[in-house]
Formats: C-alpha cells, sequence, structure tokens
C-alpha cells in the first residue's frame, strides 16, 4: 500500500487544553495544598501555580499528508517545545512517508542530543510521534493498536483462549470497561531500543486515535 506523503507539520498552544493538566483556573484541586519539590518553601506550598509549573500549557502537533489527512496529538512544552518542533523537528517528516516512523523517530532523538535529552526536548519528539502514528492509522483506516499487532479485550477472547493476555491477569475482569491495549511480546521482540520506545509512544497514540 502505497502511503501519501507528509506535506506540512504545524505545532500550537493551548491554555487549559488539558495535555499540561496544572494549567487550570482558579479552586482547581489539581493546584491545591499538594506536596511538591518547592514545599519547602513557604510562599509556594499553598499553590503549584505560584512557582509555574502551568507556564508552558498544552502543545498540539498536527502532521498533514499530501491528502489531506491529518493526525494530531497532545502533549506539554508550550511555545519552546512548538519552536522546536516546526523549526527542527518537521525537516525530519516533510517530503517522507509516514512508515518510516522509526527512521524518523531516531533522526529526530539523535539531531536534537547536543541541546536535551529529556524535558522541553523529549516531550516535542513525543507529540510528534504520537501524531505520526495517528496519522498512519487514519491513512490505513485502522487503530493503532492494530497497526502494533494488539487487539482489544473484546476480540482477545475470541482470538486468545486462556491463559489470558498480561494486561488481564494485571487489572482483573473487573476492567471491562477499561480501554485495554495489548501488544503481543512477539511485537517487541527483537527489536532495537529506539522500535521499544515507539511503541511505547504508540499505545498512548492509540487512545487517540481510537
Amino acid at each position: 500500500m502505497t502511503l501519501p506523503r507528509i506535506k506540512h507539520v504545524r505545532a500550537f498552544v493551548l491554555r487549559g487544553g488539558g495535555a499540561d493538566y496544572h494549567d487550570q483556573g482558579d479552586g482547581h484541586w489539581i493546584d491545591d495544598h499538594i506536596a511538591t519539590p518547592m514545599s519547602r518553601y513557604p510562599e509556594y506550598r499553598q499553590s503549584r501555580r505560584s512557582f509555574g509549573i502551568n507556564v508552558l500549557g498544552t502543545l498540539v502537533v498536527e502532521i498533514e499528508a499530501d491528502d489531506g489527512t491529518i493526525g494530531f496529538a497532545v502533549t506539554t512544552g508550550g511555545e519552546p517545545a512548538a519552536f522546536i518542533v516546526e523549526k527542527h523537528l518537521a525537516r525530519f517528516l516533510e517530503g517522507r512517508d509516514p512508515a518510516e516512523y522509526e527512521k524518523i523517530w531516531d533522526q529526530m532523538y539523535f539531531s536534537t542530543q547536543y541541546y536535551g535529552r529529556k524535558g522541553l526536548v523529549v516531550n516535542a519528539i513525543s507529540g510528534v510521534d504520537l501524531a505520526l502514528w495517528d496519522l498512519l492509522g487514519r491513512l490505513r483506516q485502522e487503530p493503532v493498536y492494530h497497526l502494533l499487532g494488539g487487539a482489544v479485550r473484546g476480540e482477545l477472547h475470541s482470538t486468545r483462549p486462556a491463559p489470558g493476555p498480561i494486561w488481564r491477569r494485571k487489572w482483573g475482569s473487573s476492567a471491562a470497561s477499561f480501554r485495554s491495549i495489548m501488544v503481543p511480546p512477539r511485537a517487541t521482540r527483537g527489536l532495537r531500543r529506539t522500535s521499544r520506545r515507539s511503541l511505547t509512544c504508540a499505545r498512548n497514540a492509540a487512545l487517540i486515535s481510537g
């Protein structure tokens, strides 16, 4: 199956958008008197927002293919991460086949190591990776968990008899309403470190593209 190429990558910031769950209005419980590393200072004990935990906001990443299909994802990082996505990371996606997700991830990660291995940079890479998997699922008209070789609970019952998958042993039968995603061990066996990271991000992307 020949997929449309990636046309454009966009990033923008929302206030109260959800990914930055500390970015809430006055009176929200998440901003209440909750212990943080800044609690050692009396002036910052009562409110988490008082020391700037919410300054970045929600980062939204959109990746558009030639045919107009858009994959998206949300993460944290705000304006600094949006700058990284559009000014640096976009070059590794535009004009590329979205199925090259592993190579794209490697290039994003190693090209940014000189200025970051965690924090804003990884947040930005994560947002792009999630949006890329979402785009791939939409282009192939499949849920992302299918792309990974997994299945939802109902499908597992009909295709994999006892013993049950790892998630069922962990969560138990009471998790019927939990939208569980299972990636078979064979899907990750022998993969390089970067592939396993990409699969971890893609499990979350499955919750977006459904």
